[in-house]
């Protein structure tokens, strides 16, 4: 099975998806002290963009609403609780942490400035169990703060 260019390479029936619009990630993200807040990191690139094996990339409808619930509280607490810590601070988000996050039923488009609050609405948390997330996310964040103390 070989290709029709000089180099061997073969049609890849995914290439289309990087002209499209789309939520990137690293495979590996670094939590430092400076920016223990900063985690998740996931982006909407809406221009075309290549990148190598240790950033991933998904495609789809709503993307902007995704990638705010991907950054949110709700989101942190979920991906401090379930995905590969390598390190203190090294998190290692492979896909299947991230296919599996539940998903609430949104009735709005979701921003950056009420991700949080539309969230915990629509997965009907309680003040004890938003207080909870929230508990964790500080918890998680300190204990990266006082790593290699």
């Amino acid at each position: 099975d070989r290709g029709k260019t000089p180099y061997n390479l073969r049609n890849c029936a995914y290439m289309d998806d990087f002209n499209k619009p789309k939520i990137m990630y690293a495979e590996i993200m670094r939590i430092t002290k400076a920016d223990v807040n900063d985690y998740p990191r996931f982006c909407l690139i809406k221009e075309p963009i290549y990148s190598n094996n240790s950033v991933h990339f998904f495609t789809g409808n709503n993307l902007d609403s995704l990638v705010c619930f991907l950054n949110s509280e709700y989101a942190t607490w979920w991906f401090f609780n379930t995905v590969a810590v390598l390190d203190a601070g090294g998190m290692q988000m492979r896909k299947i942490f991230i296919e599996n996050i539940p998903l609430p039923k949104l009735t709005k488009n979701i921003t950056r400035e009420n991700v949080d609050e539309m969230v915990y609405q629509a997965f009907k948390f309680s003040k004890s169990e938003v207080r909870y997330i929230q508990n964790v996310i500080t918890q998680k964040q300190n204990e990266i703060l006082n790593a290699n103390k």
